[in-house]
């Protein structure tokens, strides 16, 4: 994307504001996060490997009549992060939490995941461009991680570098004992699959089914961008700020651990979420997920 594209959309997110359409999240057989609403609209087709700017602007144009609390005030990174993931746009906000700076991600699907009528394909795809599709849905992820440098552009936030993760110390407080020493993961980024390294951070944080329902349907917490990473289910940038300053040191923790009470926090906030098991229209199996209600 060209800078003077990027950043003309960086105005209209500048100057968007106002509430998200009512919506039910769900979460697919493919562990994949989506809000489904009870109107639908017409995503256009476009290039695969590279959409073009003027889909851009009218996909962002419908993004913030349905859902302006996820993308008000953000960046548009002018390249996805990461590159291969050519269908997403990525809005991006920084923010600061004693000396510690975070970066908020959201990222939203361009592209058609199927699931659909043929009645509501409008235009059939070719070999290298999407289906323009009548949708009720945004396919999209929602999460704050810890960066060690931002790339700015004046206003305009072009790039990030997140902090690593090198393995981390999770025991709290009330569970630290001589005779049990406090586990640390290794670091092992040649995997792809981080479910297990996730399953074991969950266990040392006593995320048990009782406080996250979802189990490993989908993980709060986890390794993106090779860092540290806190996953939200609900699409909107002030609610997450508001969650996620309760327990921002989940990402900062040092040789300390974590404090029982932030670690009550977190738990307090996982367990607000109530899921039920359902079925996509298409026959598969998804989780209806309901929101925080504040």
């Amino acid at each position: 994307m060209k800078v003077t594209d990027f950043k003309s959309i960086n105005r209209i997110l500048n100057e968007t504001s106002g509430k998200n359409h009512p919506g039910i999240v769900y979460i697919d057989n493919l562990h994949s996060p989506y809000i489904q609403f009870g109107e639908k609209f017409i995503i256009p087709g476009t290039s695969v490997t590279n959409p073009e700017f003027g889909h851009i602007k009218e996909f962002v144009q419908i993004l913030r009549k349905y859902l302006p609390e996820a993308i008000e005030g953000t960046c548009l990174l002018p390249e996805p992060r990461p590159k291969r993931e050519t269908g997403k746009l990525f809005f991006v906000r920084s923010m600061m939490f004693g000396k510690n700076q975070f970066l908020y991600v959201f990222s939203v699907d361009m592209l058609y995941l199927g699931g659909g009528r043929s009645d509501e394909i409008r235009k059939q795809a070719t070999q290298n461009t999407t289906p323009t599709i009548l949708t009720d849905r945004f396919y999209f992820q929602c999460k704050v991680i810890q960066v060690n440098s931002i790339k700015e552009e004046g206003d305009h936030i072009t790039d990030f570098e997140a902090k690593r993760f090198k393995g981390g110390v999770f025991r709290v407080e009330s569970e630290r004992d001589v005779q049990k020493p406090i586990r640390k993961f290794s670091e092992i980024f040649d995997e792809i699959d981080f479910s297990d390294t996730e399953a074991k951070i969950r266990e040392e944080l006593g995320i048990t089914p009782e406080i996250w329902k979802l189990g490993r349907v989908y993980s709060p917490i986890g390794i993106d961008y090779l860092s540290l990473c806190l996953r939200f289910l609900e699409p909107s940038l002030a609610k997450t700020i508001h969650q996620f300053r309760n327990f921002y040191p989940l990402l900062t923790q040092g040789d300390d651990g974590i404090s029982d009470a932030t670690l009550q926090l977190y738990h307090t906030y996982l367990s607000q979420y109530e899921v039920e098991r359902t079925q996509s229209k298409s026959g598969n199996m998804a989780w209806k997920v309901d929101t925080i209600k504040n």
